[in-house]
């Protein structure tokens, strides 16, 4: 395996950091990733190394306020961790996906992308397929949810009242525990505030020992996150995927984001009534948020690159 590193400067001018797995060999296909919130792209290291012995390339940037851009922009003092843009910020991060596959497609040409999203990059990555999807052959949403829409206006209401009188930059634990506060509640005896992500302790570990993982970030980027999702499960949107565009959800029984696979199912019926031609849902019994890094995540790895491979 092959491995670089872009400094990739967005339309707006802020410079993303894009890592980059090359295969040694030929490259089959390209996978673009779009990460989770309150982590970084370099976790999916291991998924890498899977993916390029397959031929697969993956290019994964550091979305704004995450890992290594953050680090960058916070060393220019034009950002800061936990926050996306002074406007429009997840509309922002979509398009910094759009700009970073047709970075690939330069790179590549004439290779299939497919587009693999996680928790909050699937979030992005639903927008991606309502706005972009006819530029990629194909969409992974991983840990993912469907629509709430009740518990998101309400959740935005109340974000953007924080905002407005203690500032879009400011770091809020309320707002925080609003949105993740019940998520180890099916859970006997939690050993941490984290072990909702896997069943694999040593992978929590790891990812409370990163610095760059489980912060609290900006109450800007919650509110950005709730416009987002108040726009991607419109019923216009969503009706906005292209109709070939292959989709594959893969979800764990034991994920609170998706409300335990429930809205996610929801989401998956949703499309299908749509009328979209290959759209799959994988459910992995008791799994939790972070499939690449659970227990089984041998399979699960295996089950993607099964179904990229059947579409390339």
């Amino acid at each position: 395996m092959l491995y670089e590193k872009k400094n990739l400067t967005m339309s707006d001018g802020n410079e993303n950091i894009v890592h980059i797995w090359l295969p040694e060999g030929a490259v089959k296909a390209c996978v673009v990733l779009s990460h989770g919130m309150a982590e970084h792209a370099s976790r999916y290291e291991r998924f890498a190394s899977v993916l390029t012995t397959h031929g697969l390339a993956l290019y994964a940037e550091d979305h704004r306020g995450h890992g290594e851009t953050a680090a960058l922009a916070e060393e220019k003092k034009s950002g800061k961790r936990g926050y996306l843009a002074d406007k429009d910020g997840f509309f922002r991060v979509v398009d910094d996906i759009h700009e970073e596959v047709a970075f690939v497609k330069k790179n590549h040409p004439g290779k299939k992308i497919f587009l693999f999203g996680h928790s909050f990059g699937s979030f992005v990555s639903q927008c991606f397929i309502e706005k972009y999807g006819a530029e990629i052959d194909g969409c992974v949403l991983c840990g993912t949810a469907g629509p709430r829409n009740g518990l998101v206006a309400f959740a935005k209401c109340v974000g953007g009242l924080v905002a407005l009188f203690g500032g879009k930059k400011r770091v809020s634990k309320f707002v925080n525990a609003l949105s993740f506060g019940s998520y180890n509640s099916r859970i006997k005896n939690p050993r941490t505030l984290f072990d909702w992500l896997s069943r694999d302790n040593a992978e929590v570990d790891k990812y409370i020992e990163d610095e760059w993982c489980g912060f609290l970030c900006t109450t800007g980027f919650f509110c950005d996150m709730f416009a987002g999702l108040s726009f991607i499960h419109k019923k216009e949107n969503m009706a906005a995927v292209p109709k070939n565009l292959p989709v594959l959800f893969i979800d764990g029984s034991g994920d609170p984001v998706g409300d335990y696979g429930k809205t996610v199912q929801n989401l998956f019926e949703i499309y299908r009534n749509n009328g979209m031609e290959d759209v799959r849902l994988k459910m992995y019994e008791e799994a939790r948020h972070e499939l690449l890094n659970e227990i089984n995540r041998d399979e699960i790895t295996s089950d993607v690159i099964e179904w990229i491979a059947g579409r390339v």
